[in-house]
């Protein structure tokens, strides 16, 4: 996986819970974090709420520590990623296959945003075994949560279209969005979708949420 090189980004959240001051008494000597463990703490939190906060908080721990571990979010979400192409996520990574397609599509999208180089390597890079391992771990935990397989591989695949068609549409925006003026000296206002690729994933579920009732 590529190691993310962008800005650390900082989290406004209330520290862990600090004993001394709960009137609780750590006792023995505290656990030693690992990395293993973090990525555990960031498959359980979820994609979609993902936050370095929320990561040190199932951890009983300040986002402080995190970063001697980590660089921020998004290279966090590469070791999620990493981790799914690895090996199985547990269940509890989300209760319903929406959830999980939800989650695809957030972790992707960060990190083509963090990383659009990443846009260019799928037009002209081969796909690598971590990304089929990936793929096939996503297909099966929607398969696991009722989906058909040719519904899911389906499903699968217009995520992914939506997901990148956005990320090139929000590289394409922040380009617009140093293009100036018009002749008349306004900015030029650039459509609120441009690069949000949610309104239409939100389309795509309920497609598939229609064809299920309906069988």
């Amino acid at each position: 996986m590529i190691v993310n090189s962008a800005p650390v980004r900082k989290d406004s959240c209330p520290p862990a819970p600090d004993p001394a001051l709960s009137g609780k008494r750590a006792v023995g000597r505290p656990r030693r974090l690992t990395l293993d463990a973090i990525v555990d703490a960031a498959c359980s939190v979820g994609i979609e709420r993902l936050e370095m906060c929320s990561v040190a908080q199932q951890l009983n721990t300040g986002v402080a520590t995190l970063y001697g571990y980590v660089r921020g979010r998004d290279h966090l979400l590469e070791l999620v990623a990493e981790r799914m192409a690895s090996r199985s996520i547990p269940d509890n990574y989300g209760g319903t296959w929406q959830e999980v397609l939800f989650g695809h599509a957030a972790l992707c999208f960060a990190m083509f945003n963090s990383r659009p180089e990443m846009i260019g390597n799928l037009i002209g890079g081969e796909k690598t075994d971590r990304e089929v391992a990936y793929a096939t771990n996503i297909i099966a935990m929607l398969e696991k949560r009722g989906l058909s397989r040719e519904l899911a591989l389906d499903l699968y695949v217009e995520a992914n279209q939506a997901v990148i068609g956005a990320a090139v549409m929000l590289v394409r925006r922040k380009i617009l969005a140093h293009a100036g003026v018009d002749e008349q000296g306004n900015v030029i206002a650039l459509p609120p979708g441009l690069g949000d690729y949610r309104p239409t994933l939100d389309r795509i579920v309920r497609a598939y949420e229609e064809i299920l009732a309906a069988d």
